[in-house]
């Protein structure tokens, strides 16, 4: 397993202060909190996604909102994978330009498909 980068290890960071300020129950003690830390990026990091900045730190921004508004106890890393908004997709590609002879192919291909399917139906 690689070494998370910074910019992963500081989203954890950010967000596991946020949930430390709310003392939720079962929460670390600030004895085990750089250790919290620790398994939580190694955790994360192994989880089976092909973790990139541009797209997976508001992610990961996002999922600990939303585990501070929900959580009434200390989460586990799964509760934040589980949290964790889809990955914006990427915008579609035009439909390919069709020429005319391409569109009136395609329309006498389907007035035969169509006269096939009611004869079918007729007998």
């Amino acid at each position: 397993m690689s070494e998370a980068p910074k910019w992963f290890k500081d989203a954890l960071i950010d967000g596991l202060r946020a949930l430390m300020v709310l003392h939720l129950p079962g929460g670390p003690g600030l004895e085990t909190v750089k250790y919290t830390r620790d398994v939580w990026v190694r955790v994360l990091w192994d989880a089976p996604i092909d973790w990139q900045e541009e797209t997976d730190r508001r992610r990961i921004d996002r999922a600990f909102l939303s585990l501070a508004r929900q959580a009434d106890r200390w989460p586990t890393p799964r509760a934040l994978l589980e949290q964790l908004p889809r990955r914006p997709q990427p915008r579609a590609l035009p439909s390919p330009p069709m020429s005319r002879e391409q569109r009136e192919r395609n329309r006498q291909r389907l007035r035969e498909m169509w006269a096939s399917l009611q004869e079918a139906k007729g007998k």
